[in-house]
């Protein structure tokens, strides 16, 4: 028996509440706008050459900045940043939204403007390698040109639409 889409669509969102995973903010830029996302489909892609993949909706504000060959960064959200998180996954309504969205933390500027959290678990910067359109979304894959870490370990996690952590 087929199930039925919308049903099928349900039936995943719950799979996907019970995937546990590190909460982060990707940010990017273009020429007008600074661009901050919430994400949890983030993953390690490869070590040879050291990779990320990032999945982003193409009505996200990001999705213009990367779709345009942007590089991006991925910060790892420490443990006391649920805040920024929040603040981060909200939508882009409009042309200045964007900059809002970098009102709460500490943010600094790297490499080719690209915002970074300076007390994130870890930002990872990448230059954008390649794409791949798939439904909704876009599959960016960056190549990893920079790593900052902090020295303890205590991420911020998503499971079953609540905040967690525990340090390691």
């Amino acid at each position: 028996m087929i199930t039925p889409p919308e049903e099928l669509e349900n039936q995943m969102k719950q799979a996907m509440r019970r995937l546990g995973a590190s909460v982060t903010v990707v940010t990017s830029n273009d020429e007008e706008q600074l661009y901050a996302m919430t994400a949890t489909a983030v993953t390690s892609l490869s070590l040879e050459p050291p990779a990320l993949l990032i999945c982003v909706n193409s009505i996200n504000g990001l999705h213009h900045a990367l779709s345009k060959g942007h590089g991006f960064c991925v910060n790892i959200l420490y443990s006391d940043q649920q805040e920024i998180s929040d603040n981060c996954a909200r939508r882009d309504g409009g042309k200045d939204e964007g900059r809002d969205k970098f009102s709460l933390g500490d943010w600094q500027t790297g490499d080719e403007n690209i915002p970074y959290l300076a007390d994130a678990q870890s930002s990872i910067f990448c230059d954008l390698d390649d794409h791949h359109d798939y439904g909704s979304h876009t599959i960016f894959i960056g190549k990893v040109t920079k790593v900052i870490s902090r020295d303890d370990i205590s991420p911020l996690m998503f499971l079953a639409g609540n905040y967690f952590s525990r340090p390691a």
